[in-house]
């Protein structure tokens, strides 16, 4: 017996040992479930940590000058007035007892510090006071700042980055139970927002959303599998099969420390979708070899010998599809690619063993009613001959219509992967979360008040940046920014600082300069100075960025690595750019041209395996140039939808090649294993149609109705996914049954004829030779 022969036979002789090995495994999913990390599209998400772009950004950038702010937006007739500011200092002075925070801002710190610098009494004074010592000069920036106009203020609370969930939900707790307890008048709103605050409730919406998407795509397969596949008795068990690899893949994720992503998330319906076919083929074979031979065991064998190779080699290449991710440079989509590789063997050893064995189980207990399901399996087969009937109808039509069909399929690619070129890339994350999200319309409210948050930053690094050469040009470059650069309307420094503590002068001497810093607030230092080596500029953009848009923040960045090429800071001084908008800027970078390259090589490595494994040029061709038909199409359906690309979309290629490639995979083998028996490609062709047809249609149709789940979600990000994935599928299906079996019935043709001249060659050689 063969190796095939004897796993399919040991299958059948262990079934309570393969039923709790299952179980424990399922025990152990379980348990490492729980410790799943929830992540949000944070930079680690979003740039490698080995990455020198990583390093100057956590190491420099957050680690000594990044937090992150609470945001308490404060709305009323005129908020200068003393009841509203007495209760914001009250709130302030508790806030700033409060674990973890750094430094509390608002206008009242303003107007009670600088009336106990002048009385020696902090306190809230009169309106008129109160009016006057916000229009001091050395006040006025700060209150500008904070007060856009006398109806809305900003106080800002910040954070270390480096807070915990938990943590960062302790202090929103707080911020709301001492926003009551300062007893704002009834007239003032009060609204807590800030960029933690959206994160926060980012991820809570993600993890609320996946079960409902999971649970919509079991209905919509079972659907699926009661439309496509009622010709096999119990044809919805693939469902529950492949939850239950789905549930290994879970724990799995907790295991190896997969974090829960925007990205991640949507790995799971893609192991539904590929993962259901793994089961449907073993059951499709398994009831047709039990109509042969009536013995559930042999049944096994035969499935276990036929199938598990063919659907071995469709994981294979599927899988060469999905390594390619892990080339990428962006992390999260590296973490999808890895968890699809897992998760897409779990499904299989799912399908094989647990799937098999209890289809064996419960054609061996109903053995003895082996007469009236004979009967209804060859009323069933006729079923499955008329659908395949239909896929041969196309079939043969395409085969006699080939020179057309190919044509317009290439020019229909061609086409697509051009305007593929002209797809934009969606890198604002406030973009891919749902529209209606309560804390996304408070923060873009006060975006709108306050003339957006977004700064570009400069690190400047020197041996002393107290010195008065390396102050003069910071203050310099940056007035220089302002005024050449319109998208520049502001901008902070430890140079415009020392300006604003010393009337307006940056001192010509070291140690006058160091005693003007030693009297700045500690909360206000630490933000633009480390020590005195490190520094920051902060350049205000408003929502220039935002404007801009990828392409125009890209420029801006440019033309500002120009500036300091051209007005180069003093010997010694090294000045880099760094935060989010530079680190966003590489991620576009690396979606644009990474996934053209990680497509590539999907290709290149599908082609070399197939090569490797049937050690034959056409076995190994014709499964890769439909994918490219595929590719192509799908480049064209996302220019005219006016789609743009996400870290997920930008998986499509890899995904294209791992969801196409099987299904031509196994229609391709099915076919050489009816040529080996027939002998002649045409009806080869057309029983393979009849035989597996059904089960490959039925399989696309689940895997479309299991990814069209996705299209509820109220991410943006995963909906376009679930929606640009379903036409991939039917463009793949499609592409199966036309060009495909074009491709591979004029290659066989082809390669009859090749063979023939040969072999009549050689028979005029030897009939020279003999004559010779």
């Amino acid at each position: 017996m063969t190796g095939k022969g004897r796993l399919g036979q040991w299958i059948a002789d262990n079934p309570i040992i393969i039923m709790a090995a299952a179980l424990l495994l399922t025990v152990a999913s379980l348990h490492y479930t729980q410790q799943i990390e929830m992540q949000g599209m944070t930079t680690e998400g979003m740039v490698g940590k080995d990455s020198a772009l990583y390093q100057l950004y956590d190491h420099l950038y957050v680690e000594k000058f990044a937090t992150e702010s609470i945001a308490v937006l404060i709305e009323a007739d005129d908020v200068t007035k003393p009841d509203i500011l007495r209760s914001m200092d009250k709130f302030s002075q508790k806030m700033r007892m409060a674990p973890d925070v750094l430094a509390v801002t608002s206008i009242a710190d303003i107007v009670a510090d600088t009336e106990m610098s002048e009385s020696g009494i902090r306190k809230i004074p009169t309106q008129e006071r109160v009016d006057e010592i916000l229009a001091y000069p050395s006040n006025l920036p700060a209150a500008n700042a904070m007060m856009p106009d006398k109806k809305h203020t900003m106080l800002s609370i910040d954070l270390p980055v480096s807070l915990t969930e938990s943590q960062l939900r302790e202090i929103y707790a707080e911020t709301s139970g001492q926003v009551k307890m300062a007893e704002f008048p009834p007239d003032v709103i009060i609204t807590v927002t800030g960029e933690p605050a959206l994160m926060q409730s980012i991820t809570d919406e993600m993890a609320e959303s996946n079960g409902p998407i999971l649970a919509l795509a079991g209905i919509l397969m079972i659907v699926a599998l009661l439309i496509s596949f009622n010709h096999v008795r119990w044809s919805l068990l693939p469902i529950p099969i492949v939850f239950l690899g789905v549930t290994w893949s879970f724990g799995a994720m907790g295991f190896l420390h997969i974090p829960f992503t925007m990205v991640s998330m949507s790995a799971f319906p893609v192991l539904i979708g590929i993962g259901i076919d793994y089961a449907i083929q073993f059951h499709n074979r398994i009831d047709e070899e039990f109509v042969k031979s009536g013995s559930p065991r042999q049944a096994v064998i035969e499935t276990v010998s036929n199938v598990s190779k063919p659907v071995m080699i469709a994981l294979i290449i599927t899988a060469m599809g999905f390594i390619s991710l892990l080339t990428s440079s962006v992390p999260m989509t590296r973490d999808f690619g890895l968890l699809c590789l897992i998760g897409l063997f779990l499904c299989y050893l799912s399908a094989l063993f647990v799937g098999v064995t209890l289809l064996y189980l419960m054609k061996r207990r109903n053995s003895s009613q082996r007469s009236d399901e004979m009967a209804d399996s060859l009323s069933n087969v006729q079923k499955d001959t008329a659908i395949g009937s239909i896929i041969e109808k196309v079939s043969d039509t395409c085969i006699q219509r080939w020179h057309l069909v190919l044509a317009v399929a290439l020019f229909l690619s061609l086409v697509g992967i051009y305007a593929d070129t002209q797809v934009q890339v969606e890198t604002d994350f406030k973009n891919y979360v749902p529209q209606d999200l309560p804390p996304l319309i408070d923060f873009r409210h006060m975006s709108d008040i306050f003339g957006g948050t977004d700064t570009l930053d400069l690190i400047v690094q020197a041996d002393d940046i107290t010195d008065p050469n390396t102050l003069h040009w910071i203050d310099d470059f940056s007035s220089y920014l302002k005024e050449s650069r319109d998208q520049i309307y502001g901008y902070e420094s430890i140079a415009s600082l020392v300006k604003q503590y010393n009337q307006g002068v940056i001192p010509e001497d070291t140690t006058e300069i160091r005693a003007v810093i030693d009297e700045l607030p500690a909360g206000v230092l630490s933000r633009h100075l480390d020590g005195h080596d490190t520094a920051l500029i902060k350049l205000s953009v408003g929502q220039a960025l935002t404007n801009l848009g990828a392409e125009g923040t890209d420029r801006l960045i440019k033309e500002i690595d120009k500036d300091i090429a051209w007005n180069p800071p003093p010997p010694g001084v090294s000045v880099r750019e760094t935060g989010d908008a530079v680190v966003m800027t590489t991620v576009i970078s690396a979606l644009t041209q990474g996934r053209t390259e990680m497509t590539l090589l999907g290709l290149v490595l599908i082609f070399i395996v197939l090569l490797l494994i049937y050690r034959d040029l056409i076995k190994a061709l014709l499964p890769v140039l439909p994918m490219l038909v595929v590719i192509g199409w799908m480049g064209g359906v996302m220019y005219q939808a006016d789609m743009k690309y996400s870290p997920l979309t930008a998986c499509l290629g890899s995904l294209i090649l791992g969801v196409g490639s099987e299904y031509a995979i196994l229609m391709m083998e099915r076919f050489y294993e009816e040529l080996s028996r027939i002998g002649e490609p045409l009806e080869a062709l057309r029983v393979s149609s009849k035989r597996i047809g059904s089960a490959l249609i039925a399989s696309g149709l689940t895997t479309i109705f299991g990814f069209a789940a996705l299209i509820s979600s109220p991410f943006l990000i995963t909906n376009n996914f679930g929606t640009v994935t379903v036409l991939a599928i039917i463009f793949a299906l499609l592409t199966t049954f036309t060009v495909f079996v074009v491709l591979m019935y004029r290659m066989e043709i082809q390669r009859a004829v090749v063979e023939n001249a040969k072999y009549e060659l050689q028979k005029a050689l030897k009939l020279i030779a003999r004559g010779g």
